[in-house]
Parts: C-alpha cells; sequence; structure tokens
C-alpha cells in the first residue's frame, strides 16, 4: 500500500470517529433535552393535580379507595395525566388529607385556648366538673364551633386531654408561685414589724438629757 492510500485510510478513519462523536454528542443532547421536557411536563401534571385534590378533597377523613372513581371523573382528566409517575396520584393524594388533618388539629388546639382559658376551667359544676376534668363538660362549650367537627370524633377527646393536662400543669404551676409570693410577703410584712417595734422601744428606753448648767 503506497503512502498516499494510507493517509487516506488514516484520514477516512478519523473522519468516521468525528462524525460517530458528533452523532453521540446529538444523542446525548436529545436525551437530555427529553429528560427536561419529561421533568417539565411531570411537575405540571403534579401541579394540576394537586389543584385538582384542593378543588374535591376537602375532609381529611376520606379514604383513596372511595375518592380515586370522583377524582378520576375530572373534565380536564387530571387525574389520569400520563406524566404522572405510578403511584404519584395516590401519594400526592395521601399527603393532601395528611395537610388537612393536621389543619384540623391546629385549628382544634385553637379552638381549645380560645374556649378553655384558666378562668373557664377554673369554674366547676354543682358535681365539681371542669372543663379540664370532664371531657363531657368541654364538649358542651366546643361542639357548636365548625372546628370541633371537622377533626375526627376519635381524635377529639385525645387532643383535648393533652391540653387539659397543660393547663392543669401550668395552674398548679401558678399557684404554687402564688403561694410563694404570698410566704415571701408575710414573711417581710412580719420583719419588718419586729425591726419598728424594736426601734420603739429603744426609742422609748433612752435616757433622759442631762440639766442645763446656771
Amino acid at each position: 500500500m503506497s503512502s498516499f492510500n494510507i493517509l487516506w485510510y488514516l484520514f477516512q478513519a478519523k473522519l468516521k470517529e468525528r462524525e460517530r462523536e458528533t452523532r453521540k454528542r446529538k444523542e446525548r443532547e436529545e436525551q437530555e433535552m427529553e429528560r427536561v421536557k419529561m421533568k417539565i411536563r411531570r411537575k405540571e401534571a403534579v401541579s394540576s393535580y394537586q389543584a385538582l385534590l384542593v378543588e374535591m378533597i376537602k375532609d381529611p377523613k376520606v379514604s383513596w379507595t372511595e375518592s380515586k372513581p370522583k377524582l378520576e371523573k375530572d373534565p380536564q382528566g387530571r387525574a389520569l395525566n400520563p406524566d404522572l409517575g405510578q403511584g404519584d396520584a395516590e401519594k400526592l393524594f395521601r399527603d393532601h388529607v395528611k395537610d388537612l388533618y393536621e389543619r384540623c388539629v391546629r385549628d382544634f388546639r385553637a379552638l381549645l385556648s380560645e374556649v378553655i382559658t384558666p378562668e373557664v376551667a377554673a369554674r366547676p359544676t354543682d358535681e365539681g366538673k371542669t372543663a379540664i376534668n370532664s371531657w363531657s363538660e368541654a364538649k358542651c362549650l366546643l361542639r357548636s364551633d365548625p372546628r370541633y367537627n371537622k377533626l375526627a370524633s376519635k381524635d377529639r377527646e385525645s387532643i383535648w386531654r393533652r391540653y387539659a393536662d397543660d393547663l392543669t400543669r401550668k395552674l398548679k404551676q401558678s399557684d404554687t408561685k402564688e403561694k410563694d409570693k404570698s410566704d415571701t410577703d408575710g414573711k417581710r410584712r412580719r420583719s419588718s414589724d419586729t425591726k419598728e417595734k424594736s426601734d420603739t422601744d429603744g426609742k422609748q428606753r433612752r435616757p433622759s438629757d442631762p440639766p442645763r448648767r446656771r
């Protein structure tokens, strides 16, 4: 093989190698673009589905089984979007219901602090029941507020119990501080009275002034 042929062969081989590298680079770029597009489509699908959940699912007590058929009837098809990953619809539903539940818990705790104040807790009935030692008494004060009914009945009493225990502990601490303050003030008054009496007795025992010289 002549030197020209060798050079031509090497040139062609180099050219083919460059073409392969260019083709691979283009394929990688296309794949990356497709991944970006898929990511954008999935983000949009998730956002649309979350908006559907906000529109239709307002009760944290509903189940996925009963809600799924209703969501799939959405005219916009947001629950059936193929860009939602496998299991995404159910996971997003459960996250949404969890957020609703936690909001209901926060609202119920706010209701407890608004209604069952230290003053209310200190008012017993004729039977000695109060809003912090009797769930039935507490319910009478709470059930007229919408925030009471939004929380599942199985959770209301346990959350009230924790609130009542915490309020009882704070009231006891407050009583202890008041008692300590009262005892301290009493000691100070007794000490002050003793000092005043001592000063008075000392003045009474002081000898009379000597007579003046003429």
